[in-house]
């Protein structure tokens, strides 16, 4: 039987900020976010630029195909395209300035909620605004239940950010591929996540 198919939202829109639906067919729009991904990697891994950019090269090449949320946690629907959108300055701005990036990956049992925004721009609350648009679209658009956030090693400002936007602790983290724990935060609503449960950075589900 086929599955109905999802069109995610193409831009969403907060009191100062625009987000618009990534298109990798854009090559604007797949360097952006490159760049915002290798800008993150290479802080909290202290590793090279050049390697940094490699890592995120190969992020997009998993979320061009693998990594969406799965069809039974939105009602039998399954989404078309990756579900990453660009933060652009202004309140109605489509082709303002991309100050980061707020996406949703599924590579676990629950999907999870990520955000980035470039140094300049942190501390100002826009992270928080841009992943509650996101989270409100899933959850009070969509109905999903089951989210979490992964907060990267010595990122110290990401956990503020997850409590307000409603996560919770997960007593234990999650075990990272390599033997890392990560702290992890889920929503009040999502289901519970088994112990002794190891995230892998590209889990393909389907």
């Amino acid at each position: 039987m086929s599955q109905e198919i999802l069109h995610l939202a193409p831009i969403l829109y907060t009191k100062r900020l625009t987000l618009t639906l990534i298109d990798f067919d854009k090559k604007d729009d797949e360097e952006a976010f490159i760049e915002l991904l290798g800008t993150m990697v290479g802080e909290y891994m202290k590793i090279s630029a050049q390697e940094a950019r490699k890592n995120a090269v190969e992020s997009v090449d998993f979320y061009r195909s693998y990594g969406r949320i799965q069809p039974k946690l939105l009602d039998g629907q399954r989404i078309d395209k990756s579900a990453i959108w660009l933060i652009r300055l202004g309140a109605n701005s489509p082709h303002g300035q991309c100050i980061g990036t707020t996406y949703v990956v599924q590579r676990s049992l629950m999907p999870d909620q990520n955000w980035i925004l470039l140094p300049d721009y942190r501390g100002m609350g826009y992270a928080t605004e841009a992943a509650n648009a996101v989270l409100r679209y899933f959850c009070d658009g969509l109905g999903l239940r089951d989210m979490m956030a992964i907060i990267a090693p010595g990122n110290l400002k990401s956990p503020g950010v997850a409590k307000r936007l409603g996560y919770v602790p997960v007593e234990g983290g999650m075990q990272y591929e390599g033997g890392v724990t990560l702290p992890v935060f889920a929503l009040p609503t999502a289901m519970s996540l088994p112990k002794g449960l190891v995230f892998r950075r590209f889990d393909r589900l389907e």
